[in-house]
């Protein structure tokens, strides 16, 4: 069993992270964060989430929490936000991601612009995970603003 650690400090001060990976069984991993929150990892036929997309989940959570605390700050009425994201990796191994899309839907009190250079501002400044992978990598985002009216019967 993992329990969360005291954050550590680096270099400077700077926090480390640190996780924990278990392999339970065949391909399949128990991922524990500093936090004690977990996620199973395995392959696509398995119960878990495949490794390699959760590059893509941590990149859409880390926008997302950006664009979330953004849109709050300029009480621009957000009330519901979803992110789909499309990887293209190479062909072959290591299988690299060479592209990745970020579509934002939002459901909110605001302009599609506020909306769009929030997502610009989380993706080319504050999101960690953008920010560690590699130049190479092509990430690129649309933004939809959806109609909070009820739907007609």
């Amino acid at each position: 069993m993992f329990t969360a650690a005291p954050a550590r400090k680096g270099m400077k001060g700077t926090p480390v992270a640190q996780i924990e990976l278990t392999w339970v069984e065949k391909q399949r991993f128990l991922g524990v964060d500093s936090a004690g929150h977990s996620v199973v990892l395995s392959p696509p036929t398995d119960v878990g989430v495949k490794p390699s997309e959760t590059l893509l989940i941590a990149l859409a959570a880390c926008a997302a929490h950006d664009v979330v605390e953004i849109l709050h700050k300029q009480r621009a009425g957000l009330k519901q936000l979803k992110v789909v994201v499309s990887g293209e990796q190479a062909a072959d191994p290591p299988w690299p991601y060479r592209r990745i899309h970020l579509l934002f839907q939002a459901t909110a009190a605001s302009s599609l612009e506020r909306i769009e250079r929030a997502i610009d501002l989380s993706l080319n400044k504050y999101c960690s995970v953008r920010a560690s992978l590699s130049p190479d990598v092509v990430v690129t985002f649309a933004a939809e603003l959806l109609s909070d009216a009820p739907a007609e019967q």
